[in-house]
């Protein structure tokens, strides 16, 4: 099963995000970067990570930052949640090598649509 770290710091929208994700794939739920990069150090790697652009101690551009740069974790496909349309920081994010950029709120359903092709796209590279 495919494995989803989501990273938010906002409760109600860490639920629906393991209700409508969980269906189909393992969700792991961290509330800030940090608590994120602790989870990835202790050997977990998932196959998607979903993360909230304001967080507390570790945001995800610094999130992003790290992720990118790392020999370990610079492949797996990254989507930004953000509260704001800020282009300046949609592009900030797609030049640091997010996969996707969601403005909240967004359709559940958009998202799901476009995990699945993240998987399925990065199916059909791995062959």
């Amino acid at each position: 099963m495919k494995k989803v770290l989501v990273i938010e710091d906002d409760e109600p929208l860490c639920w629906l995000l393991e209700k409508i994700l969980g269906q189909s794939y393992e969700v792991f739920i961290m509330h800030d970067g940090m608590e994120a990069l602790s989870w990835l150090s202790s050997g977990n790697t998932p196959d998607l990570i979903i993360s909230d652009i304001r967080m507390p101690s570790l945001d995800g551009v610094q999130l992003l930052e790290n992720l990118k740069q790392s020999g370990l974790y610079k492949d797996i496909p990254v989507i930004i949640l953000s509260s704001f349309e800020d282009p300046r920081k949609r592009k900030e994010c797609m030049d640091l090598g997010a996969t996707d950029y969601f403005i909240k709120p967004f359709e559940p359903q958009h998202l799901v649509s476009r995990v699945k092709e993240i998987f399925f796209k990065n199916m059909i590279v791995k062959k």
